[in-house]
């Protein structure tokens, strides 16, 4: 992956009004293939600033990709080459997150989150979209950018809300587009995992241009496909693996354990509990009805339900996309100045699924029809604590009983997985358009505005099949109920308790809630001003003339969310999901200035500084706030740069989190710290007190994961992030190897009034180390009371309620260092050699919460959260005139589980890995063909404790294996 300046340095803001009239405009010319020219090194507009410059002046810290870097990765959409960069880190959202997704693409740049990472397209907005589901809102879906219209990507590693306004905490991703192509060219690639032949890709494109002397219209047309494979395709997917406690080692080793939401039986009076543990029976608290006797035993850990071998580990994904972009002279007189008219067009249709394993009848919420949602009251005859507890003969205490400890006359709680429906699926149908509309040009030599409108419009519907209705199993399992109901008595009254496979088809359908639909919108108005220009002839400094830019910009962005009834009612296990119809805007007014102090002068061949400032009026709460940026570029010598940037930027809360009234719930991974506190390292001595009231011993194992839920509500009255960046770098260009570039960059970034829902493991670890339960704020989140306990469920994880708020602090610093290097080698075959090292090193990142203090989470893996140390890609290549071959690495460090020590598991750590890629390209004549091999060397992905999808985290880690790919291009 080799990270350069592009040659051909052409401003991207010359684009286009309409394509009709660009067709009629250039009918009379012809297509002709792209000329090579010679370097040319002009002043450009560069990511994050408005005022034209050489490129390498900017102060702050750029990575530019060309398409060539993104052919080279065998990717099929920007997002999968983006997570690969060592400054990317975190969580991100791809085809290979399945459990949390709705097909979205999204990417985190610092480990900020992916809402505080700035998408742009040619300098623009790109309209926001839901994340992963309805809970949250506003990053952008790469699956709308137009792949084969991309000219070059630049990573602005550095806050920018000065030129940009909210969100670009962390920095830009400013995509550019092809604006003056000539020609005409299709394209065809393919890809699949060698393993089982697996994971395919393909994709067709056609990429054309036009020009005259007055503009160019230029168009692509392309169709993605990824095909899905399911975890039980990898042995390391295969099975769900939980440790447990050998006591014959006294070591923890993996077992093939799954959920524990398959025929669990809970629920059971505190009364019934102690007649079986008097009666000789297990104090568990967790039964089932085993499948070979018939009769109830103690729930084992060899119960649960694998649900990985279901589940989808690559999620199918089907784009369809049309593009165009063009620019048309429309005065062009040097007395009288110049007016251009440009325009961009972008229109993505997607298709895209997730597979879960089979629904169940989870315990969701307590207050269904005033019981919980998985109750089986005692009438049910199949009830083995129930009314008919004592079998055929009526009496208590013999053979035919169906529990061996005399209990009966109980209403329980089932987790029963509906293994006869086949299997969750979610089903979603997206379209993205967005359309840019422009006029530009020069009133003076030195004086330049620039006026457009920007709208996009993202539409997804969201369908969810084979999700079970609460009302209806409250139906089903009730004798009563279900006899004064026509379709359940032809149905029949369901025995949730016997073996899979033991529900008929009949009563499947009338458990399910067959399809529901739920609607999501997003929508942006953007209006734009810019007026730039420089000094010249009236006030320069000994560097030369200031140059200066001001602008204005009105933006309106809305988002809806509109529920199906059924979960908009709360009646799946999905959860309560409030409808959302929601508006913001925002007028912002903004001022950028470059000052060249010194130029050319003894130890100063550059000195200059950079300064900005913007203003924005929110409509919504979040009101007024002004951020400022200062940089300062210092050259003393040709060979060396030095450079620093401090800025404040900010987020404004996004339209989810300020409406009014909302709510949201998620299912998070439970991580009890009672589970063996005698042995923990982590914890206080507060802990093995606390857990020994509520009834844990020093060796209490559940021996199956948990999920927790969390009920998120949102804050209209939210403030918005503040953050504040610092940058201090250093470029080295020696003169004595000129084509070498060296960069170290340190960075530093502060996030105060951060909004996140805290983490549930987080939040139960702080309540058990506390020295006063009562007092402590983070024991008064559970709906029980009961310190994050749920007595109903024999001390399961309770229902944890956080609204959103501003408390929390986010802290992260590291260092970036690029090296590059070409070299020319006077051979005719091969002509020259490319060299390449991109590393970051993450030195710290901290969250702060007043409920839960400041944990440090460098270094650690969390569920799908990643945070290694370091990262680093290497490049190592040899070109000739019509030929390349590269060998890429990608090099991610070693992470430690944040919530399972060693002492308590067979595997705390997430093994550092090393990818290998090989790349080779020829070209004939007009057709180039690129092959290549990705993980060549079959790297498994590293399996952790707390891994929620696949035993590891497919988002970061490479889930396929082994792939091969070839693409053909064939120019016109």
């Amino acid at each position: 992956m080799n990270i350069h300046t592009p040659k051909n340095h052409t401003s991207f803001l010359k684009l286009g009004v309409s394509a009709l009239a660009m067709s009629v405009a250039m009918s009379n010319t012809t297509f002709a293939q792209n000329a090579a020219e010679e370097p040319v090194f002009e002043e450009v507009i560069v990511t994050g600033s408005r005022i034209a410059r050489d490129e390498f002046s900017s102060a702050s810290p750029i990575s530019t990709f060309d398409a060539t870097e993104l052919t080279n990765a065998g990717v099929t959409s920007v997002d999968d080459f983006l997570k690969d960069i060592p400054a990317f880190t975190g969580f991100q959202l791809g085809s290979t997150t399945n459990n949390g997704n709705n097909g979205a693409k999204m990417v985190d740049l610092r480990g900020l989150g992916i809402k505080r990472t700035l998408i742009l397209i040619n300098g623009r907005r790109q309209v926001g979209s839901f994340i992963g589901g309805n809970s949250d809102v506003g990053a952008v879906d790469m699956n709308s950018i137009p792949m084969a219209l991309v000219k070059r990507i630049e990573v602005l590693k550095d806050g920018a809300s000065t030129a940009y306004g909210s969100d670009a905490l962390s920095g830009v991703v400013n995509v550019i587009l092809q604006d003056d192509y000539e020609g005409f060219e299709v394209s065809a690639d393919y890809g699949a995992g060698t393993e089982n032949w697996d994971a395919e890709n393909w994709s067709v494109s056609a990429l054309g241009g036009v020009s005259s002397d007055r503009g160019n219209f230029t168009a692509s047309m392309q169709y993605t496909t990824q095909k899905e494979i399911k975890q039980d395709s990898r042995s390391w997917a295969e099975f769900g693996l939980y440790p447990t406690l050998d006591a014959a080692t006294d070591k923890f080793v993996p077992q093939q354990l799954g959920s524990s939401n398959s025929r669990r039986i809970r629920g059971l009076s505190q009364g019934a509990l102690d007649a079986i543990v008097a009666a000789g029976g297990p104090n568990t608290g967790n039964y089932i009805v085993d499948a070979g006797t018939g009769v109830v035993r103690a729930f084992a850990g060899t119960d649960t339900y694998n649900y990985s071998a279901v589940n989808a580990l690559v999620t199918p994904n089907e784009r369809w996309q049309f593009a165009t972009t063009g620019h048309y002279d429309l005065v062009d007189d040097s007395s009288v100045g110049s007016l251009e008219a440009y325009m961009e067009t972008s229109y993505t249709k997607r298709e895209s699924h997730q597979r879960l394993a089979p629904d169940a009848s989870f315990g969701v919420t307590p207050n269904f029809n005033g019981h919980w949602n998985d109750l089986v009251p005692s009438s049910n005859p199949f009830n083995p604590f129930g009314d008919n507890a004592a079998g055929p003969d009526g009496i208590l205490g013999n053979a035919d009983d169906l529990n061996p400890w005399g209990i009966s006359g109980e209403d329980v709680r089932i987790n029963r997985r509906f293994v006869e429906s086949g299997g969750r699926l979610f089903r979603q149908s997206a379209s993205t358009f967005r359309m840019v509309a422009g006029l530009r040009g020069d009133i003076k030599d030195n004086l330049s505005w620039d006026a457009s409108y920007t709208f996009a419009d993202n539409e997804m519907s969201n369908e969810t099949k084979f999700y079970h209705r609460f009302d209806r199993w409250e139906i089903a399992v009730d004798p009563a109920l279900c006899a004064a109901n026509t379709a359940c008595t032809a149905a029949g009254l369901l025995n949730p308790f016997g073996d899979y496979g033991s529900i008929s088809e009949d009563q499947m359908t009338f458990l399910a809630a067959d399809s529901l639909k739920d609607l999501f919108l997003n929508r942006m108005h953007q209006w734009q001003f810019n007026l730039t220009g420089d000094t010249e002839g009236m006030l320069e400094l000994p560097g030369g003339p200031i140059g200066w830019a001001i602008g204005f910009e009105n933006r309106t962005e809305s988002a809806q969310f509109k529920p199906d009834e059924f979960i908009g009612g709360g009646l799946t296990t999905g959860g309560a999901s409030s409808p959302l119809d929601g508006e913001q805007s925002v007028k912002e007014y903004y001022a950028e200035f470059l000052m060249p102090i010194l130029a050319d002068a003894a130890f100063a061949k550059d000195l200059s500084l950079e300064a900005s400032i913007r203003h924005s009026n929110y409509s919504t709460a979040a009101g007024k706030t002004t951020n400022y940026r200062v940089g300062l570029n210092y050259a003393p010598i040709d060979d060396v740069r030095f450079r620093a940037v401090y800025s404040t930027g900010f987020r404004a809360p996004n339209i989810v989190e300020a409406q009014e009234g909302g709510t949201v719930s998620n299912f998070p991974v439970f991580e009890d710290p009672c589970e063996f506190y005698n042995r923990r390292t982590d914890a206080n001595e507060n802990l093995a007190a606390n857990c020994l009231a509520d009834g844990f011993g020093p060796d209490f194992e559940w021996g199956f994961q948990w999920q927790a839920q969390v009920d998120q509500t949102t804050n209209p009255d939210l403030k918005p992030e503040e953050s504040r960046s610092i940058t201090l770098g250093a470029v080295f260009t020696p003169t004595a190897l000129p084509n070498l570039s060296v960069s170290v960059d340190y960075w530093n970034i502060k996030v105060d009034n951060f909004i996140q829902v805290i983490n549930y493991n987080d939040i139960i670890r702080t309540c058990y180390n506390a020295a006063d339960r009562s007092t402590t704020p983070a024991c008064q989140v559970f709906s029980s009371g009961l310190n994050g306990r749920d007595a109903a469920d024999q001390g399961g994880p309770d229902i944890a309620n956080i609204p959103l708020n501003n408390l929390g602090k986010l802290e992260t610093d590291g260092v970036d260092v690029n090296v590059n290097y070409h070299h020319d080698l006077n051979s005719e075959v091969v002509t020259g050699l490319n060299a390449n090292i991109s590393t970051t090193w993450m030195n710290s990142r901290k969250e702060t919460f007043p409920l839960i203090g400041t944990r440090e989470r460098i270094g650690t893996a969390a569920g799908a959260a990643i945070f290694p140390e370091w990262r680093m890609t290497t490049s190592l290549g040899l070109e000739g005139e019509n030929w390349y071959v590269t060998w890429d690495t990608r090099y991610i460090g070693k992470t430690l589980d944040d919530y399972r020590p060693a002492q308590l598991t067979d595997d705390n750590v997430a093994e550092a890995v090393w990818y290998h890629d090989l790349t080779a390209s020829y070209s004939y004549k007009d057709t180039t063909l690129t092959l290549g091999i990705n993980n060549l060397t079959n790297v498994e992905p590293p399996r952790f404790h707390s891994a929620f999808n696949a035993n590891t985290e497919p988002g970061t880690y490479d889930v396929i294996g082994r792939r091969v790919w070839a693409k053909v291009t064939k120019k016109f």
